[in-house]
């Protein structure tokens, strides 16, 4: 499957994937390689453009005709307030510089060692361009992800960021080919399961609620895939959890 530059909003495939020049290697879905991927947690180093962010508002990209300085630093002001509490850096496209994800609340697990960058207050995705900070989405620029979570995994074999996220009316998340939804699920398992054995009730929760569709319907993963993952997962922790979903 060729990956482009394209958000997909159907209910099972929710998943933002930048521009590529690659094609994904086919991979087989028998039981010894059923989680083949490129993906990793493991994002690179990325040079910060803190001037140009620190120039730059996303109402330049909204302003009407007429609007005064005094409209626009308002504007600006109330989006640093509600809709850019928190940045996340995170080279998105590959180019070696960072690129900004705002979000409206503080993030917890946005720098979680050893674990996947987790958001739950995700608003905007703005790029670096060698013009400054962009849009990803044109002109929806603020709000554009408010009811979604991001979780953000470096693919290996396209050089950019693949954001999987879940709508949280319908608990909806889906991947973007053979193994990706099967990693994704290991690592929330895995983190989950990592807070459960520390006590961290709120924590192990977090995680797990995040791919917790993909336990009770086969629509993406077979069950007896997630059986398996969720008892390697579970040994490997050294907790004694039990597959929550009956077959």
């Amino acid at each position: 499957m060729t990956r482009t530059d394209w958000m997909s909003i159907a209910m099972v495939m929710l998943v933002i994937a930048l521009p590529t020049h690659g094609q994904e290697v086919p991979i087989s879905a028998s039981a010894s390689n059923v989680e083949a991927t490129s993906l990793t947690i493991d994002l690179p180093a990325c040079k910060r453009d803190m001037k140009a962010w620190k120039a730059f508002s996303p109402w330049a990209y909204l302003r009407k005709e007429g609007d005064s300085e005094a409209t626009v630093a308002r504007l600006t002001r109330h989006w640093k307030r509600e809709d850019a509490v928190d940045v996340t850096w995170v080279d998105i496209d590959g180019d070696g510089w960072c690129d900004a994800i705002t979000s409206g609340y503080k993030e917890p697990y946005k720098n979680a060692k050893g674990k996947p960058v987790l958001l739950f207050q995700p608003r905007a995705i703005y790029l670096r361009t060698s013009q400054g900070f962009k849009p990803f989405l044109g002109n929806r620029i603020t709000g554009e992800y408010e009811g979604r979570s991001f979780t953000i995994y470096w693919d290996t074999q396209s050089h950019s960021a693949v954001i999987f996220t879940r709508v949280y009316q319908g608990n909806a998340v889906g991947g973007i080919g053979e193994g990706s939804d099967e990693f994704h699920l290991r690592q929330m398992l895995r983190a989950s399961f990592a807070a459960h054995k520390a006590g961290r009730a709120d924590e192990e929760n977090d995680y797990y609620v995040e791919v917790e569709s993909f336990l009770y319907t086969t629509l993406q993963i077979p069950r007896a895939i997630s059986k398996r993952i969720w008892a390697e997962e579970a040994q490997r922790a050294g907790v004694d959890l039990e597959f929550p979903f009956l077959d």
